[in-house]
């Protein structure tokens, strides 16, 4: 069963949230860590040090976490934003409706 609602899908049991990760940190090593870890929690990179997709609120949380790991405080910026990229996708260039569709499910390794 999927229900939909603006920028959450329901999908086995779990309620997703559609985000976008955007970040810039300057040490070479910990951007590259940090882009390995939003790549390990299933988002897809959709730009240079941007990702998008679909997290529980757990992992949203832990993409939190991964800032205060990798970000250095004083040079570094990063954020998290809810999205209906999959709605909005008239008001971007270069990309298909395709980019951005609903999972039918989720794998769990």
């Amino acid at each position: 069963m999927k229900i939909t609602n603006t920028n959450l899908i329901y999908l086995g049991g779990k309620m997703y949230s559609q985000i976008i990760v955007s970040y810039d940190i300057s040490n070479t090593k910990k951007r590259n860590k940090f882009f390995e870890e939003l790549k390990d929690l299933g988002l897809i990179s959709i730009q240079k040090s941007v990702f998008w997709g679909y997290v529980l609120l757990s992992e949203k949380r832990i993409i939190k976490e991964l800032f205060k790991k990798y970000c250095e405080i004083y040079t570094d910026k990063a954020f998290i934003v809810n999205v209906t990229l999959d709605k909005d996708i008239n008001d971007s260039f270069g990309y298909a409706k395709d980019n951005f569709k609903h999972p039918e499910s989720f794998e769990i390794i």
